[in-house]
Order: structure tokens, then C-alpha cells, then sequence
């Protein structure tokens, strides 16, 4: 009899603990949340904040703000006040006027010759005309004061002018004009120092060029902001450049 009842106790022992296994399992088989996530999502989840942080990694199409767009067209602050300052001084002022001068002469004239964007081209003519012209007034009003005047190219423009010449199709297109957009932020600037230069005549020829350069800033910027546009709709459409 006690044999009996030891196996009968038993398998009701067996049998509850089969029911509360079964009870249990719903429970466990939910997938917990704090379990399944990163420790830094567990510590998000249980400060009530977003997984906001999960987002910092790189994300190429998120480092094209507006404000590294802008910086692809316009000098630094601190370019723009140098040069600003440098205008005042009459020798820094012709030296880096005429630099830059022979630089956009050569750029324009090596974008004649590489580039088959219209745009590109009639930009190119222009800048041409006015800086060669501009230079030869600057010259001879530093000329006629004694100001020595530089007959080539520094270091510093002719590795950008080999560094553009390296450059074809639309890449060049799109060098050219951003480096046009930038140097004509700088040039802006270094004319508005000169045209406060204790030289009249300096000072004088500054605030003439002054207003040729600013249409030219502007003229810059929107080749720069057209040249991309085409050039990615041409990439989108699987097709040369457009011209």
C-alpha cells in the first residue's frame, strides 16, 4: 500500500511540474527586449531616449550639408580677411593682384582649350578679357609708382594651374569652377582692403575692378552650382556630359 501511494505522489509531482513547465514556456519563448539589444540600445530603452547615437557613423550623403556646399564656393573667413588685409599694404596688394591676375588668365585660357561645357567656355572668354585687361592697368599704375610688379607665376598657382591641366572632361569642368568660385571670394576681398590703401591710385583703380570681380563672384557661383547639377543628371541618364 505505501509502495502505492509513494508512485501515485510521484506522478502527481511529474504531472504539476509538466503543467507549470508548460505555463512558464509563453513566457520565456517572448523575446526580451533589453536581452536583445546592444548594451548601448538597453541603455537607450531604459533612459526613454531614441537610438539616436546608433546614427553618428559615417554617412556620405549626410556630409553634404549646406554649409560644406557653401564652403565648396566661397574662401574661408580667415582667407577672406588675409587678403583683405593684404589689399591695404600697396607692394602685397600688387604683388597678389597680379598673381592672381596671370592665374585666371591661364586658367581660362587652359579651360578654352580642355573644356567642351559651353558655359564653361563663355566663362572662360570672359575672365580672359577682364584679367588680362585689369592687369594691364594694374601694371602700369604700379609701374609708374616704382612698385615692382611680378612677371610669373608663383609656386603656389603654377601646382594648382599643372594640378587643374592634370584634369579632363567634366572633372575638369567641376575643379575649374569651384576653384573660380573660391578664388573670386579672395579676390573680392583683396580689392575691398585696396580700395581703403593709403595709395589714391591704387585705391582708385581698386573700387573701378572692384564691382567687375563681384559680377565675376557671381558668375562663378552659378557655373559652379551648373556644372554639378548637369553633370549628375548626365550620370543619371548614363550619358556623356551635357554641353
Amino acid at each position: 500500500m505505501n509502495a502505492i501511494q509513494t508512485v501515485t505522489a510521484a506522478a502527481l509531482l511529474a504531472a504539476g511540474a509538466a503543467t507549470v513547465a508548460v505555463a512558464q514556456t509563453p513566457t520565456q519563448a517572448n523575446p526580451d527586449p533589453s536581452a536583445a539589444s546592444s548594451p548601448h540600445q538597453r541603455q537607450a530603452t531604459n533612459s526613454g531616449t531614441s537610438e539616436a547615437p546608433a546614427m553618428n557613423g559615417a554617412n556620405p550623403s549626410a556630409a553634404s550639408t549646406p554649409h560644406q556646399h557653401e564652403t565648396m564656393r566661397t574662401a574661408s573667413k580667415e582667407d577672406t580677411e588675409a587678403a583683405m588685409t593684404a589689399g591695404a599694404n600697396p607692394q602685397t596688394f600688387v604683388t597678389m593682384a597680379a598673381e592672381d591676375g596671370m592665374a585666371e588668365v591661364g586658367l581660362a585660357k587652359l579651360a578654352l582649350k580642355k573644356s567642351s561645357n559651353n558655359d564653361v567656355k563663355q566663362f572662360a572668354q570672359k575672365m580672359e578679357q577682364d584679367h588680362e585687361q585689369a592687369n594691364d592697368q594694374l601694371s602700369s599704375i604700379a609701374k609708374s609708382k616704382g612698385i615692382e610688379v611680378p612677371q610669373k607665376l608663383d609656386a603656389k598657382h603654377d601646382a594648382m594651374m599643372k594640378s587643374l591641366g592634370a584634369k579632363s572632361g567634366k572633372a575638369f569642368d567641376q575643379a575649374y569652377a569651384q576653384h573660380m568660385a573660391k578664388d573670386h571670394s579672395k579676390a573680392v576681398a583683396l580689392f575691398q582692403g585696396a580700395a581703403q590703401s593709403s595709395d589714391a591710385d591704387l585705391a582708385a583703380f581698386a573700387k573701378k575692378t572692384l564691382p567687375t570681380l563681384q559680377e565675376h563672384k557671381q558668375l562663378a557661383d552659378n557655373l559652379n552650382a551648373s556644372v554639378g547639377t548637369r553633370t549628375a543628371s548626365a550620370e543619371d541618364k548614363g550619358t556623356g556630359m551635357s554641353k
